[in-house]
C-alpha cells in the first residue's frame, strides 16, 4: 500500500495548530502596540513642536531628533515583525 507525501509530513498539514496560532496572534498584538506607541511619540512630539514654539536651539534640535527616531521607528517596526522568515522545524526524514 502506498503512502502519500502529505501522509508521513506533518510540516505539509494545512491546519495551523494552536501554538503557532497564539505566537501569531502574540506577534501581531505586539506589533499593533508598538506601532501605536512610535506613532503617540512622533505626534505628541510633533503637535508639540508645533503649538509650543519653542525658541530655544537645544529644545528644537531635541524634538527633532525624537520626531526623527519616532519616524525611523515607524517606518521599521513592520519590518522587524514581519520579514524575518519564521523558522520551521526539520521534517522527520
Amino acid at each position: 500500500m502506498a503512502v502519500s507525501l502529505a501522509d508521513e509530513s506533518p510540516a505539509l498539514e494545512t491546519n495551523i495548530p494552536d501554538q503557532n496560532r497564539s505566537r501569531r496572534r502574540n506577534k501581531v498584538r505586539g506589533f499593533i502596540i508598538a506601532e501605536t506607541v512610535a506613532l503617540g511619540v512622533l505626534f505628541l512630539a510633533g503637535a508639540f513642536a508645533l503649538s509650543a514654539r519653542p525658541v530655544n536651539s537645544i529644545v528644537i534640535t531635541a524634538l527633532n531628533v525624537v520626531m526623527l527616531a519616532a519616524a525611523v521607528g515607524v517606518a521599521t517596526i513592520p519590518i522587524f515583525f514581519f520579514a524575518v522568515a519564521p523558522v520551521l522545524p526539520r521534517s522527520k526524514r
